[in-house]
């Protein structure tokens, strides 16, 4: 369906009916369903889409039997008839005809329609997308009945979900509920029935489906539809010259919009009339359904300001695509016209006016231009343009640039060398130097070099400034250079300086990840006559890490002594205080309260990770 919306409700409601039987008859036309929420204790619509199943049904949560049944093959149903009101014909009722496929149908099934009508919608795509997926999932007959426990309360009508069991050959077979209910039991347990259809995610796919070419209609006939004329036989001459000549009138063939072919058998005289359309395009839009799309281009290369570059001599594959909104079934081959402009005919492959054709809903377009100077032109194709830049090769130009090596270290050098196209041996080329390691360089920074053999070279070289410093680059470029994408590679180089290792001042030493041993629990040492503090032990430590540079701390005791009762803070050290880091959590004190008579050593703490011994 692409962007063209696949539901949209557009008709009359009749206001005779009840609103529920108004309301099923919109969702219908809408992809979904209005069902009561027994959970919520109230009415929803859930939408009619493919949808993964909510819950697995087996042997375990399944109550009693599993009652299963379906349709007889002659209720089957292997074409819908669709009636509704068309917007192309002042909303006049017309008729779409969707057939099955005879490789989908059973053997010996016999033909059996499904009549559909759909008051509020007065699309014909959207008419047929219904139609196709009603004529689909009619056919998915397998029907199932079932009970199942308290684990199924929240489960509702247009759920999908799975059964599984052995005897009936079920292996996660995906069912959507149409009903639920729910039972309460004399023992006072919560029983839910369920009746579920099989499901198929597949039959909302637009595959699989035939459209059937309109040719007899009630009423008025669409615009496309309109220019199809019956062809018949018929031994009364008489009767045949009347039929066409009001046919001509009827239909405009006298505008050009048909040709007309009349036969005559030899051995009966019977005349026979073949109508066919003058335009290709119009049967094509006839098999489509609606209008032909435009086509969407993807040219190869890039250029400037949208135009895309290419070489003179090389070809060029204009990809083309469309998304096709009105085909719902089949896309048709469309036929395109294209013009090529602003090139000379004799100067590229193809005929600069033509047709393409597209393939499903692809198409290309090849094509090989040869200039002799630089050429912008376009190509106009399925409703979109695409424009190119052709350019010669140039008589002389610069070709490629390289060095070598492409890093250096300070002190050291590297060699530039030059190919180019056309150059006369004793010419010169400007060079440049420019980065931001043009600072070590003792090579000029803007000169000259010859040219001999299509071939030149400069030495850069460098210079060590005995200072530890991170690496710098430059970039050597030559001029002139011709405006061409087609034949030049580059025409710079660029080139990496290191610091010399051995001079300047160095940089510090790798670090690691360090922990230091620290206590963690301190005990009391009380008098035993007065029950004041007279020392502290350690009881338990832990490794707590050592921060690296930059790393928020946390300082916490390392040696503590008492005195006077008073616990004073001999020696600390800091740890990394972050919150994030793995390890134990460990309640750290860092500062000491009063001790009372026998009474707990306490403070202020703070969290820090870390390890046991």
């Amino acid at each position: 369906m692409a962007t063209n919306p696949k539901f949209r409700i557009n008709g009359l409601v009749d206001t005779n009916n009840n609103v529920l039987d108004n309301i099923n008859t919109l969702a219908n036309q809408s992809g979904a369903f209005i069902t009561w929420d027994n959970n919520s204790g109230k009415w929803t619509s859930l939408l009619n889409s493919p949808v993964a199943s909510s819950y697995a049904f087996t042997d375990d949560n399944i109550i009693g039997e599993i009652n299963v049944a379906g349709t007889g093959m002659n209720e089957l149903y292997n074409k819908v008839s669709i009636s509704f009101p068309h917007k192309d014909i002042r909303d006049t009722v017309d008729i779409v005809d969707i057939t099955l496929a005879s490789g989908d149908r059973l053997a010996n099934e016999l033909d059996n329609t499904l009549e559909l009508k759909l008051p509020q919608c007065n699309d014909p795509i959207i008419a047929q997308y219904i139609g196709g997926r009603e004529l689909k999932q009619n056919r998915l007959d397998l029907i199932v009945e079932f009970r199942s426990n308290f684990e199924a309360n929240f489960l509702k009508a247009g759920d999908v979900v799975t059964l599984t069991n052995a005897g009936l050959d079920f292996n996660a077979k995906e069912f959507r509920i149409i009903q639920i209910d729910e039972e309460d039991t004399d023992e006072g347990d919560l029983i839910y029935s369920i009746t579920a259809q099989e499901y198929n995610a597949t039959i909302y796919t637009e595959s699989g489906l035939t459209y059937d070419t309109r040719t007899h209609f009630s009423g008025i006939k669409s615009k496309v539809f309109n220019a199809e004329i019956e062809k018949s036989d018929d031994a009364d001459t008489g009767k045949i010259m009347a039929r066409l000549l009001g046919a001509n009138a009827l239909l405009g063939i006298a505008s050009g919009l048909l040709k007309k072919f009349v036969t005559a058998d030899e051995n009966t005289g019977v005349l026979t009339e073949d109508i066919q359309f003058a335009d290709k395009a119009t049967h094509e839009m006839m098999t489509a359904g609606a209008k032909k799309p435009n086509l969407t281009h993807a040219p190869t290369g890039t250029g400037a300001g949208g135009t895309t570059d290419l070489c003179s001599g090389t070809s060029e594959t204009l990809s083309l695509s469309h998304d096709c909104e009105v085909c719902f079934i089949n896309t048709p081959n469309y036929t395109y016209d294209y013009t090529i402009a602003g090139i000379p005919a004799n100067e590229i492959d193809v005929p600069l006016t033509g047709e393409v054709v597209s393939t499903g809903n692809t198409a290309s377009l090849t094509f090989t231009p040869t200039v002799t100077a630089d050429t912008t032109f376009t190509v106009t194709l399925g409703g979109a343009t695409t424009t190119y830049r052709v350019l010669p090769a140039p008589a002389e130009y610069i070709n490629t640039v390289s060095s070598s090596p492409t890093s250096v270290t300070e002190g050291s050098s590297s060699t530039v060398s030059v190919t180019t196209v056309g150059k006369a041996d004793g010419s010169t080329l400007n060079y440049a130097i420019t980065g931001t390691g043009t600072s070590k360089v003792s090579t000029a920074l803007t000169g000259t070099v010859t040219v001999n053999s299509n071939a030149a070279s400069l030495t850069v070289n460098t210079t060590d400034d005995s200072a530890f410093g991170e690496t710098k680059s430059i970039t050597v470029t030559f001029t002139p250079t011709a405006e061409n994408f087609c034949a030049i590679t580059n025409n710079d180089a660029t080139i990496s300086i290191t610091n010399n290792n051995s001079t300047g001042p160095q940089p510090p030493a790798d670090t690691t990840c360090e922990y230091t041993l620290v206590p963690i629990v301190w005990c009391a040492v009380y008098d035993g006559t007065s029950g004041a503090l007279t020392g502290l032990t350690t009881r338990r430590s832990a490794y707590l890490p050592i921060p690296q540079a930059g790393e928020a701390t946390v300082t916490v005791p390392l040696t503590c002594s008492v005195s006077g009762g008073s616990i004073t803070i001999d020696s600390t050290v800091n740890v990394a205080s972050a919150n994030n880091i793995s390890g134990i959590p460990y309640n750290i004190i860092t500062s000491f309260n009063s001790v009372p008579a026998n009474g707990l050593i306490t403070g202020t703490t703070t969290t820090v990770y870390g390890y046991d011994l």
